[in-house]
């Protein structure tokens, strides 16, 4: 019996694959969010000005 770990095995053509799947998809999603937090805080931004605009009578 053998008191060493055994090392990570090498991934299969499928697991291969699916890593580059999921790479390119958090890829994906991370362009996408940071285009949503621009677009939030474009909205926060307006929304601050149009608070502090004197109302019209």
């Amino acid at each position: 019996m053998s008191a060493e770990p055994a090392g990570p095995r090498p991934l299969s053509g499928n697991e291969h694959a699916e890593l580059a799947w999921l790479r390119a998809e958090n890829a994906l999603l991370r362009v996408e969010r940071e285009i949503l937090v621009k677009a939030a805080s474009g909205f926060a931004a307006d929304a601050g000005v149009l608070a502090h605009l004197p109302e019209s009578r």
